[in-house]
């Protein structure tokens, strides 16, 4: 009998022979210094079936290298969940799962990966791999979880490096003809370097923004095709580092519909795999329970964090910065898209890159995208990102001819400070609701008008209501005007206060529409945006609510 078929013996011998209180364990050591029952290695972590209950333990200060890919079947059951974790002396450090390069340098402070950053920030991936070690042989992700449910992943570092980019992912959750999968839970995961790509790659099945820290995915291939949703997921106290191209995201190939984000980005109906008609209306199938909280996301090379077809998810008290700084396509901080009710609150994001030569361009903290709907975003700090603060993104359709605006947005209550290029974006807005937010400009020589205007040929309506804009330098300017022909006339501006702005021509043209409440205009010396600062922590609890570290 070969080692490994008694290995696994022995581990279902002990799954058997576990009490209903005494779940069974399974621990796990690369090095090779343990003898069975503990498992030596990850081909033969995969080889187990795990039943509910099971627990799944790491040596910690151990690398293993590979990926850890559980068998069909291997699920929990609600009140049994599987849960992945780590055993032996803390002071060792971290489980690591290594899916990539198997030889690499030691960045346990992140040191060797912050010097390589340009001064600006906007910088090339910086692999720790000394050599490919692999033939060139990508693994898709250092955990991939597919078609099962009910697991529990804490306290592991994971990484996928590699010389060249690929379809690389940290941890992947995948759905495909699976119905409802329920409750994930992912708490104090560190995923770092993992090298995914930075713009779609010719012949690869996966788009670019299917690669980088954590995916929770839902796809559609063969003919027995099944609506599917993750329901209970929850992400939190969790760091990634130095990933392409996004950080932190749920997808659904389940996402069409009238009024939605176009339905032709995904398969089965990209490139016209299959006929899109009236009837993909009906696919629409939206994740729920989906909750990111208190995680450090930073040097991503895309997004952030983005919450795609769910309904109400919450996203709430993360740490994001240094965002896109390598890919090619726009990127923002944290954003939904074909979501309803998304809620963004007490989230701090800043330095969000802009890069040229995107023109309108990103690169803003937050983001109501194509076909959401009601998506909340209050008692948040916002600074000094390049591309602004909010946009209301709708400059498409849904591939079904109709426009897939964004609606019933509601932005208050948020602090903005030197968030550069424009402050408010409008790019396709069916309704918007802006009102109580401080927004500040102190930086000299940063113009940061108040809003934009794209003029991408839709409707860009919104209520600017009750805030305070502030511009230390006496020069604060209404519109950022990319065409001279252009106009803002689905915008109403009600009730503000306007400090440093000048009371000239742009308060008076036929761009600023006003509402329903007389705007104020003073000069900058009249305000104190440090006490008003100050009172916005005060008041809004963001502080004791905020990420904790």
């Amino acid at each position: 009998m070969s080692k490994l078929r008694c290995v696994v013996l022995i581990a279902a011998f002990k799954f058997g022979a576990a009490s209903a209180a005494e779940p069974p364990v399974v621990q796990v050591d690369c090095s090779g210094a343990s003898a069975a029952p503990v498992v030596g290695g990850l081909a033969q972590l995969n080889a187990m079936r795990f039943a509910p209950g099971t627990r799944i333990l790491f040596r910690r200060g151990v690398t293993c290298h590979g990926s850890f890919v559980p068998q069909a079947g291997s699920s929990g059951v609600a009140g049994r969940p599987i849960v992945v974790g780590s055993f032996g002396d803390h002071a060792a450090g971290r489980a690591v799962i290594a899916a990539g390069c198997r030889e690499a340098v030691s960045d346990p402070d992140q040191a060797i990966t912050r010097a390589a950053r340009t001064a600006h920030g906007i910088s090339p991936y910086r692999s720790l791999c000394r050599s490919d070690g692999d033939g060139g042989k990508v693994a898709r992700a250092a955990i991939h979880l597919r078609n099962l449910q009910h697991w529990e992943i804490e306290g592991l570092e994971l990484t996928n490096d590699g010389l060249t980019e690929g379809a690389r992912v940290g941890l992947l959750v995948q759905l495909e003809d699976f119905g409802v999968g329920s409750h994930y839970r992912v708490r104090d995961v560190y995923v770092h370097h993992v090298r995914g790509y930075l713009k779609d790659a010719p012949g690869s099945e996966h788009v670019y923004k299917e690669t980088g820290g954590i995916l929770f995915n839902i796809t559609r291939h063969g003919v027995n095709q099944r609506k599917t949703r993750f329901d209970d997921v929850l992400v939190e106290n969790s760091e990634i580092f130095h990933v392409d191209a996004i950080g932190l995201s749920t997808r659904s190939a389940w996402m069409c519909r009238v009024g939605g984000a176009p339905c032709g980005d995904y398969a089965p109906y990209k490139n016209k795999e299959v006929a899109l008609s009236a009837a993909a209306a009906d696919d629409y199938t939206p994740s729920t329970n989906i909750v990111f909280r208190n995680n450090h996301i930073h040097d991503i090379g895309g997004d952030g964090i983005v919450v795609r077809t769910a309904s109400k998810p919450l996203v709430e008290a993360n740490l994001m910065h240094d965002i896109w700084l390598r890919a090619a396509g726009n990127s923002a901080g944290a954003w939904a898209i074909n979501t309803d009710g998304a809620r963004f609150q007490y989230n701090e994001i800043h330095h969000v890159r802009y890069q040229q030569p995107w023109e309108p361009g990103d690169g803003m903290a937050f983001d109501a995208d194509l076909g959401t709907r009601d998506t909340q975003v209050v008692a948040n700090y916002s600074h000094d990102n390049e591309g602004g603060f909010m946009l209301f993104c709708g400059c498409g359709d849904d591939g079904l001819g109709h426009p897939a605006q964004s609606s019933g947005s509601v932005v208050e209550n948020n602090l903005s400070i030197n968030d550069g290029r424009r402050v408010i974006v409008f790019a396709g807005s069916q309704s918007a609701i802006v009102r109580g937010n401080l927004l500040l400009n102190t930086q000299p020589g940063l113009v940061s008008p108040a809003a934009e205007n794209t003029g991408m040929g839709s409707m860009n309506a919104g209520d600017i209501r009750n805030n305070v804009f502030y511009h230390g330098g006496n020069a604060g300017t209404l519109f950022r005007v990319m065409n001279p022909a252009l106009r803002h006339d689905d915008i109403r501006w009600s009730g503000n206060r306007f400090f440093g702005y000048q009371a000239s021509a742009e308060f008076k043209a036929a761009q600023f529409v006003e509402g329903d409440a007389v705007n104020v205009s003073a000069p900058a010396a009249s305000f104190d945006p440090e006490a008003a600062a100050r009172n916005w922590f005060a008041t809004t609890g963001y502080t004791e609510r905020s990420y904790r570290r």
